[in-house]
């Protein structure tokens, strides 16, 4: 690494000792600079991350741990693997990782971060708390790599769409300030492919096409000329949307509280987190109270919208009539009733 001189026109190189040589630890000291500064760190290389947590138990049956477990913004969980130096092990234990996070159910993330940050992460996403961990990523971080690993790594991504990135840290330091740097580059795939390999991924990670060209396309094949008004009203006012699952989100405070999907018939509401007495809100205002249940361990509550009078009391609701109740992310009180005909 070069540092500018602006005032003599030169180039002067810093010293780039290896973490260990620098007494860097791999989890004491470089696991905490990521931790606590990971929103810098994962925009550095061009990641959107939530971290839920660092040390994370993946079963009750071994005793490893992930260094950092984060979810991006399209709901996959991302297993960061650190090492220090080089390990061709660090690709195996990583995705041994990923195949025992493939089999949590959303319960097992919600217990690792507290009520506010479950909040937050569902904010954060691009699409539904639902669609957490319907994938897994794996970030490996080290000093270096062999040949080994990463052909090993070519193979998975081309052969079977495995979702890797290997990157290389280094460290540099200034003699004259005792100030270090930290950079980190890519290795896999190639930084001429990197665009290339996003793309791949992201046309994987979305296999079954969107249904609809666009919104116009969508609305036309819903029977329910209530639902479809209503929809074309929200979206002409700039409702925040989901094409891929005809979705319209809709917000309280700045959460996002519930989520409408439309279906050929009638529209599916799910609402985040509860408020007192929230099922008999709803049955009162709703042409069919019996579809109000909740669900998720009655941490949600879902529910049909079918006629004129339902979208209006919907917006009602959510636009005004909700302003003042106080929410709660879990529920005890009540016993999850999922109906599989809710569910889409």
């Amino acid at each position: 690494m070069l540092k500018i001189n602006r005032e003599n026109k030169t180039l002067d190189r810093l010293k780039e000792p290896s973490l260990a040589n620098a007494q860097i630890l791999e989890r004491s000291d470089l696991q905490e600079y990521i931790y606590n500064s990971q929103k810098d760190f994962f925009a550095e290389i061009g990641e959107n991350l939530f971290i839920l947590g660092k040390e994370i138990p993946t079963s009750s049956i071994v005793q490893d741990r992930i260094d950092l477990l984060g979810i991006d913004s399209e709901g996959a969980a991302v297993i960061v693997e650190l090492k220090r130096g080089s390990n061709k092990l660090q690709m195996l234990q990583a995705i041994s990782y990923a195949g025992m996070i493939a089999r949590w159910g959303i319960d097992d993330f919600r217990g690792l971060v507290t009520e506010e940050s479950w909040g937050q992460l569902t904010d954060f996403l691009n699409v539904d708390f639902e669609e957490i961990n319907r994938r897994q990523r794996i970030l490996l971080i080290a000093e270096g790599y062999d040949y080994a690993l990463l052909s090993g790594a070519e193979w998975l991504s081309e052969q079977y769409g495995v979702d890797i990135r290997c990157l290389s840290i280094s460290l540099a330091s200034e003699q004259t300030t005792g100030s270090e740097y930290l950079a980190c580059t890519g290795v896999f795939p190639p930084p001429a492919l990197a665009d290339h390999s996003v793309a791949r991924q992201s046309s994987r990670r979305n296999a079954s096409p969107v249904r609809w060209k666009d919104w116009n396309e969508a609305l036309s094949q819903i029977g329910n000329e209530a639902l479809k008004a209503f929809a074309k009203r929200e979206l002409e006012n700039g409702r925040e949307e989901y094409l891929r699952k005809r979705g319209l989100h809709f917000r309280l405070d700045g959460k996002r509280r519930w989520g409408l999907y439309c279906k050929i018939k009638h529209a599916y509401v799910w609402q985040r987190g509860r408020f007192s007495a929230d099922t008999n809100f709803w049955r009162e205002r709703l042409s069919e109270p019996e579809s109000v249940k909740p669900v998720k361990k009655g941490r949600a509550l879902a529910f049909y919208l079918w006629t004129e009078t339902d979208f209006s009391a919907f917006k009602e609701a959510v636009s005004e009539g909700l302003k003042h109740e106080i929410w709660s992310e879990t529920f005890s009180d009540e016993v999850e009733q999922e109906n599989g005909d809710l569910i889409d």
